[in-house]
């Protein structure tokens, strides 16, 4: 083959139609099997990927929390712009993620939150951008596209299904859904062939292994790890006494604690010394007959 052609192939922005293109600069989305589905083996970096759906809370943005923790855990930051609920911290902890790398950017009017998210890119300093818009339209899509392409960081853009239907400079589009108990991902555009079937995720199965027993099983052409069974947090029960001589004493409250190790004194009266109405009566109301 000649020579001028073979690099041809080799360029990322041209593919075969049969063929993902190649691509090396991508993050794991620590799915196995969607990671085969996307070109480079991941999220893509320096483009745009559009997940769109019109229910809250099916997992969309657990979709994207392990790609999150391989940043976090690499010194990146992320960027949240215009998120539609107040993130929860102990949640990114719990999946990996020090919430003190999380940047939440917050604003009323959709103009500033395109703005935001555009400039993010444009820095080059976020490992990731997650945003959030109001409406979608072409013409500010393309413009946070040509940012993403300056970059390096992946973004990604949480919209309703129906701009599914509308075309989108964006390199990845993928449509969520839910199919019983778990996550439904048809991948409608990507930079190679056409996917054939929808892919199904159990994006709750990739917890941060915190201990206990873990086991590993297949669903379809997907791995999921099963996390053992977290012990039941009850609340401490607050007691009158304490073990305070036992070897293994513990105090849930030391203010109670030090109440009663305490015993009060009695002590004379702040009120003074309390005398006989008839001593402090004037004598004249004293002797009056009744």
């Amino acid at each position: 083959m000649n020579a001028a052609l073979t690099a041809l192939l080799h360029n990322p922005l041209v593919w075969r139609g049969d063929h993902l293109a190649r691509t090396a600069d991508a993050v794991p989305s620590g799915f196995p099997g969607l990671d085969r589905e996307l070109p480079g083996g991941g999220w893509p970096r320096g483009g745009l990927t559009e997940l769109l759906t019109d229910d809250e809370g099916i997992g969309e943005l657990s979709l994207v929390l392990p790609a999150l923790r391989h940043l976090v855990q690499g010194g990146a930051w992320i960027a949240l712009v215009a998120p539609p609920h107040v993130p929860y911290a102990p949640a990114f902890a719990g999946r990996g993620i020090d919430p003190a790398r999380v940047v939440v950017i917050t604003t009323t009017q959709d103009k500033h939150r395109w703005w935001a998210a555009e400039q993010v890119l444009r820095a080059n300093s976020a490992g990731a951008l997650l945003f959030w818009p109001h409406i979608v339209n072409d013409q500010r899509l393309r413009r946070l596209q040509l940012a993403a392409q300056e970059g390096c960081a992946p973004a990604f853009v949480f919209a309703g299904s129906v701009c599914a239907a509308h075309p989108s400079p964006a390199p990845l589009r993928i449509r969520l859904s839910m199919d019983a108990t778990r996550l439904r991902l048809d991948v409608f555009k990507r930079r190679g062939s056409v996917m054939s079937r929808p892919l199904l995720l159990d994006v709750r199965a990739t917890a941060v292994h915190t201990g206990g027993e873990s086991a590993s099983t297949e669903t379809g052409n997907v791995k999921l790890q099963i996390i053992g069974r977290l012990p039941v947090q009850r609340p401490p029960t607050f007691r009158r006494y304490y073990p305070v001589g036992a070897p293994q004493a513990r105090i849930w409250n030391r203010a109670l604690a030090r109440a009663d190790e305490v015993r009060r004194v009695p002590g004379p009266d702040p009120r003074g010394v309390i005398r006989p109405l008839t001593e402090t009566m004037p004598q004249e109301l004293v002797s009056l007959p009744p």
